[in-house]
């Protein structure tokens, strides 16, 4: 309750912060341009998809299009309620049929943590473009600094989580609470659930390095395709954007999109976030890049509902 108040607020607040005749005519002038618009989101959630099937074991992979149709499903249900609390769980559920819990787990976290540290680290480097090339206020300044100190503290540890080496992290610490307190944690089915996904993650992230590849390729180019739908939108109601521009944008609204998560719909955040930064590089067309966003996921959102797969048999 709370988040949707907070949603509220925010999407109050941007109505009244942007134009609204303004916004209307670039929604507009957006007409015959909508489904070029659209595309790039539309490769964004198949490459994603490709990527959550790279980050199975070979041998416990679903096929593609099952995963397809889980992963739009725990979106979309994500979407309408809590990001990552509802979602990702319920990917596990709907594949139980076909792939062991843990391992489902492990490839969920696996693909989420490789988009997420490639994507904080393509970050960085676009603060760092945007501190010296744009000409911004200086809380956004400071905004982008703390953004670059944050990826140099996440590249590290994911450096040192991937690193090859012997043992595991969560399991020790288990072994030397089991010590200190004189219990067998280890006799808890959801302490064992646990070590046995990090079992699984930790083999598949010091296993073959094609894999991270992949993943590394795959986040880089989906977060391109996310730039190229800001640009699309800009140029599409009269606004071009530079390069550097563009990257900016789409990089404090993924900032605010992770900040956001509890809010269901996004309502309210994914207005305020994209109107605010293009207002602050002083560009015009920030409703319509809001507008074209929010359609956008309320298209795929409806699609997920629609393909929602079902849990054919219990697994033994």
């Amino acid at each position: 309750m709370a988040a949707v108040a907070i949603g509220i607020v925010l999407f109050g607040f941007t109505l009244y912060y942007i134009d609204l005749e303004e916004t209307v005519a670039s929604a507009r002038r957006l007409g015959l341009a909508l489904p070029v618009i659209l595309l790039p989101g539309a490769c964004w959630h198949v490459l994603r998809t490709w990527g959550w099937a790279v980050a199975f074991p070979e041998e416990a992979r679903a096929p593609f299009t099952r995963l397809f149709r889980v992963r739009l499903a725990a979106d979309a249900i994500g979407f309408f309620t809590v990001r990552g609390i509802a979602g990702e769980p319920l990917k596990v559920l709907l594949l139980y049929d076909r792939v062991a819990p843990e391992v489902t787990t492990a490839a969920v976290a696996l693909e989420r943590l490789a988009f997420a540290v490639i994507g904080i680290v393509i970050a960085a480097f676009i603060s760092l473009a945007a501190l010296t090339r744009l000409t911004m206020p200086r809380a956004w300044d400071t905004m982008f600094t703390m953004l670059i100190i944050g990826a140099v503290i996440v590249l590290a540890l994911a450096g040192l989580i991937a690193r090859r080496r012997p043992g595991d992290y969560l399991g020790r610490l288990v072994t030397a609470i089991d010590r200190a307190i004189g219990r067998q944690l280890e006799a808890s089915r959801v302490v064992r659930f646990i070590l046995d996904v990090e079992h699984v993650l930790l083999q598949l992230v010091r296993g073959d390095r094609r894999r991270l590849v992949t993943l590394t390729v795959l986040a880089v180019v989906c977060y391109v395709l996310m730039t190229i739908e800001v640009w699309l939108v800009l140029w599409a109601v009269g606004e071009p954007s530079g390069v550097t521009e563009a990257l900016a944008i789409e990089t404090f609204a993924r900032l605010a999109s992770v900040a956001s998560a509890m809010i269901p719909g996004n309502i309210g955040a994914l207005e305020a976030s994209n109107a605010a930064v293009v207002a602050a590089l002083g560009l015009g067309g920030g409703g319509a890049l809001a507008l074209a966003r929010r359609i956008r996921a309320l298209l795929w959102a409806a699609a997920g509902l629609a393909v929602y797969p079902r849990v054919q048999e219990r697994r033994r």
